[in-house]
């Protein structure tokens, strides 16, 4: 996939302006302020309708405007017509998408034509945050590689809200009935399929992960380098069927979600933890390994997509910073075999270092 143009309205600090993006390496080149974030943010709302630096829309409008507007021109893998998404939002209409002029129902319909990996400063919070983060960033990969997990997500999050719907009104705050237990059960099912989903998931990115530093990083120190995740599930014991978490769950989940008013076991609260030459690499890893094992990790979610036939596009947003020079080397090596389309933004001049790398296909923008 191949994103050919990008226009912009009253976006961030564009008031209009289009960009030619047909090529498979767009370097955006720019001080501090002149737009670089903000052209790679407009590419990731169009896939998952919204920012990767704020969570308000009005945030991304130009200062005193109402309404922002984001058309994206791309050609599909494998196609030989071009497809396009349009994407606004305006404080009177709210958020209007489109996909080849016909209005966008869905989410998961929109997703299955435009896939987008995004590597930004904040993406280190994927090891040093709090549990959310790691878990949305489960949720909209497994999304972005299969669009039907979508579904399985939404009947998750209902079964939750009503649980703890019941919960909040305190309806069975005495003793759990037998009505409570087929809400726990549908409860604990649901959980049993998104970790499930999740587990196979990061089994994958792992392997895929280890791949990339077999091939690319092997010289990188001595021993090689591994990196594992390990699943997390909070609130759930080991037992193989609903019956024998029942028994667990009665003795003393039941009296505490009684008084917390709320559910205290399942995927909403689970975790994983990334784990660098056998050791916690939120504690152990520098910044650089930190930022080099997140790179990999998005990389590896292209290579995935990839295998499957449906690549996308990876967005690096001043990925360079904190790496010594063999390992922007080693990274850049990489980046060019891979086969998706790479924009990387930089606030210097990189023409000649990319030059001496013999990076081929380049498209350079420079702002400001």
């Amino acid at each position: 996939m191949i994103i050919q143009s990008i226009s912009l309205r009253q976006f961030r600090c564009f008031q209009e302006q289009t960009f030619d993006t047909d090529s498979r390496i767009v370097v955006v080149e720019g001080h501090n302020g002149s737009g670089k974030s903000s052209l790679l943010e407009a590419i990731h709302y169009a896939c998952y309708l919204r920012s990767f630096r704020t969570h308000l829309n009005r945030d991304l409008m130009q200062l005193g405007q109402d309404f922002f507007f984001i058309d994206v021109e791309y050609q599909p893998a494998n196609a030989s017509i071009s497809d396009n998404i349009q994407v606004g939002f305006s404080v009177k209409e709210g958020k209007v998408v489109k996909l080849n002029q016909r209005p966008v129902q869905s989410y998961k319909e929109l997703i299955e034509q435009f896939r987008v990996v995004t590597l930004a400063a904040d993406d280190l919070e994927l090891i040093n945050g709090a549990p959310d983060l790691r878990r949305d960033f489960l949720n909209y990969a497994m999304a972005l590689k299969d669009p039907s997990v979508l579904a399985v997500l939404k009947h998750y999050r209902h079964v939750l809200e009503q649980r703890n719907a019941l919960l909040v009104r305190g309806v069975y705050a005495s003793q759990p009935t037998d009505e409570w237990r087929v809400w726990t059960e549908q409860l604990w099912d649901a959980a049993q399929k998104v970790q499930g989903l999740r587990r196979i998931y990061l089994q994958e990115l792992e392997d895929a992960v280890n791949t990339l530093l077999r091939d690319y990083f092997a010289d990188a120190t001595p021993d090689g380098m591994t990196v594992s995740f390990t699943y997390q599930a909070k609130g759930l014991h080991d037992e193989e069927n609903f019956k024998g978490f029942w028994e667990q769950y009665t003795h003393k989940q039941f009296a505490q979600e009684c008084d917390w008013r709320r559910s205290l076991f399942g995927a909403h609260l689970d975790d994983f933890q990334v784990v660098f030459q056998q050791k916690k690499a939120r504690m152990f890893a520098s910044r650089g390994q930190q930022k080099l094992l997140v790179l990999l990790i998005k990389m590896a979610q292209l290579q995935q997509l990839s295998q499957q036939g449906e690549p996308g596009v990876l967005l690096l947003d001043d990925f360079m910073t904190d790496f010594d020079h063999n390992n922007v080397t080693r990274c850049i090596t990489a980046l060019k075999n891979l086969k998706y389309q790479l924009f990387l933004s930089t606030p210097i001049n990189p023409a000649a270092f990319l030059q001496s790398i013999d990076l081929p296909g380049l498209r350079h923008i420079k702002l400001g």
